[in-house]
């Protein structure tokens, strides 16, 4: 295909390292650059005038909540760089038209058309445009509740970026896993990771990075328990209203309604559900009307008006429900079902909350507890109602049965507050660590059928490795058990933040740990814990101002059907292995023969 031709080079230099790679990290003045290309057109060649509509239209998509007018610009670029025969615009452009048609609510097409130039992108893009790629994927598939799916998509895309210098888009994958594990109710790591994001983007100047961090932060914090932390975030995340109105999603207005209303600022609740109306009158795609009915729940349930709460919060549940948003959906379903009882409609109330239990299921499924934990409410929630409808069928004999009745209907109302705390606290309980919160033995005796039926399925490898703390015994012995503990949950949080949210990190005993790596060769997991050892000698505790650190492990890996099919064949590989590596000298990785 000929190019069309070109005018004088632009002297300022290559324009897709001036216009297009520093605009996530420094949107105003790269856009102050792009506005003067597009203003005097004549004055550039094809080439410079791609990218810089290329840039409008991302800019357009992801930053000035203009999105309905980025399609225009996408397609003067997307024209320009076939002309010119440049693929790496041109795929860009088909990642922008893929957004587009997700805010459009045509997400499967979006996918289709984001999995046929995935491969190509991975092998030609940068890292930084590859981000891009995946970040539009992802969205289609958290958007039809595939989690794992969108999550896997995420750290593929964060192992790629660590390879490569700090980057806004790094910041951008960290805040999207943080939002996930919302998602599916893990809020601790979830906290850390936005955390992580919002730190790290002091050094950049991207507003709307920023408050999209922010929020996911918000929603990890008040999902964690921490309303303190969670106000003062969204107070930080409001401060600036205009670009909040800007922004493309309102999510952030959704969290700070909510906890506004739950310290009872109603104005500034009040404040938060305009914006997210006039966000989702601008963009009605995506989970923006979600958002909006959610915001409006929390700011009608903190008033006196019971019938609007309701009616409010019933709407949020069902346009959730239809959006297949899970976490908003189990929270409506939760606080309309809190609201019902609280008015004495008991038996409204039970309907509400078998509608949370199925949504829960949902949500949790993910997680090898949630099975523990439906069977525990289901047995507390069948005991109440059996025992309310025994009392119900004998209402009219005596005002003594009455009163039975009045005492089984506030039972049942304590049953559902429990039900409550059960969904954070019996999953961790059942499959958890409690020193280290890491997975015990019972998860992975329960998880690995599982992890070996998809490897087989797949025909993906799997591993398996045991990993053993060297000489952990003299931390007990020069500091007192109790600083040996410390260092344990220090180790177990390193564990679980360094490795990937697919591998499976338990403590299998003492200071020895048992971890399981999905989709990944000997080799694959040898590199991982490579990088987890070297971390672990990065590691210092602080115990009464003493440093304790340069810790050590030994490990040994087991590969799924070279070196057994069981969880008990690969231990036992694995264990034979490790027993050789403390005997050659520890600090080192073998390989079960």
């Amino acid at each position: 295909m000929s190019a069309l031709p070109a005018r004088a080079a632009d002297p300022s230099g290559d324009p897709a390292a001036l216009l297009w790679e520093p605009h996530f990290a420094e949107p105003a003045a790269t856009m102050k650059r792009v506005r003067e290309v597009l203003a005097a057109p004549q004055r550039h060649d094809e080439r410079t005038l791609a990218w810089a509509e290329l840039t409008d239209g991302f800019d357009k998509l992801f930053m000035s909540g203009a999105s309905q007018d980025a399609g225009e610009s996408l397609t003067r670029a997307g024209a320009r760089f076939m002309a010119l025969g440049d693929r790496r615009g041109a795929l860009l452009v088909d990642t922008g038209r893929a957004r587009l048609l997700i805010y459009a609510r045509k997400t499967e097409a979006a996918r289709q058309m984001l999995l046929s130039l995935y491969h190509e992108a991975l092998r030609t893009l940068p890292p930084h445009d590859v981000f891009w790629v995946v970040n539009a994927l992802c969205a289609t598939y958290y958007y039809t509740d595939a989690i794992d799916t969108a999550i896997r998509y995420l750290y593929e895309a964060l192992e790629r970026l660590r390879t490569v210098p700090m980057s806004p888009q790094l910041i951008a994958v960290l805040s999207n896993l943080a939002a996930a594990l919302v998602t599916v109710a893990d809020y601790a790591p979830a906290r850390e990771l936005a955390q992580e994001s919002v730190d790290l983007l002091g050094r950049y100047e991207n507003p709307q990075l920023l408050l999209f961090a922010r929020s996911n932060l918000a929603e990890a914090l008040l999902g964690d328990g921490d309303l303190d932390e969670a106000h003062a975030t969204v107070e930080a995340m409001m401060s600036d209203g205009d670009r909040v109105r800007s922004a493309s999603q309102n999510h952030s207005c959704a969290i700070a309604a909510e906890v506004y209303a739950l310290r009872g600022r109603l104005d500034e609740a009040g404040r938060a559900v305009a914006f997210a109306a006039e966000i989702h009158a601008n963009v009605p795609g995506a989970f923006n009307e979600v958002h909006l009915r959610w915001a409006e729940a929390c700011l009608a349930a903190a008033r006196d008006d019971d019938e609007r709460a309701l009616a409010a919060l019933r709407t949020a549940a069902d346009v959730a429900a239809r959006h297949r948003h899970l976490m908003t959906t189990c929270k409506a379903q939760a606080a309309l079902a809190r609201r019902l009882a609280s008015l004495g409609r008991f038996e409204d109330a039970y309907v509400e909350q078998r509608k949370l239990l199925d949504s829960t299921v949902q949500r949790l499924s993910h997680r090898a507890s949630a099975k523990y934990y439906l069977l525990r409410v289901e047995h507390e929630l069948r005991g109440v109602r059996a025992e309310r409808d025994s009392a119900l069928r004998e209402r009219q004999a005596s005002e003594a049965t009455n009163r039975a009745l009045a005492e089984l209907n506030a039972e049942l109302s304590r049953k559902m507050r429990e039900v409550e705390e059960l969904q954070s606290q019996l999953a961790a309980e059942a499959v958890h660590d409690p020193l280290t919160q890491l997975f015990n033995r019972r998860y992975l005796d329960t998880a690995m059928p599982a992890l070996a039926s998809t490897a087989d399925r797949r025909g993906t490898p799997l591993s398996l490795a045991l990993v053993d703390l060297d000489h952990f015994k003299r931390v007990n012995d020069e500091h007192g058990h109790l600083a040996g503990d410390k260092v344990l949950r220090h180790i177990g949080k390193l564990f679980a933040t360094s490795l990937r949210p697919s591998d499976v990190v338990s403590r299998w005993g003492g200071e020895e740990f048992c971890i399981v790596f999905p989709d990944t060769d000997v080799a694959g997991a040898a590199t991982a814990l490579a990088t987890l050892a070297a971390r672990l000698r990065a590691l210092e505790v602080d115990w009464g101002g003493v440093g304790i650190g340069a810790l050590t492990f030994s490990a040994a890996i087991a590969a799924y059907g070279v070196h057994g099919r069981s969880l008990a064949e690969l231990v036992g590989a694995a264990d034979r292995a490790l027993y050789s590596a403390k005997g050659a000298g520890r600090d080192r990785v073998l390989v079960a023969h």
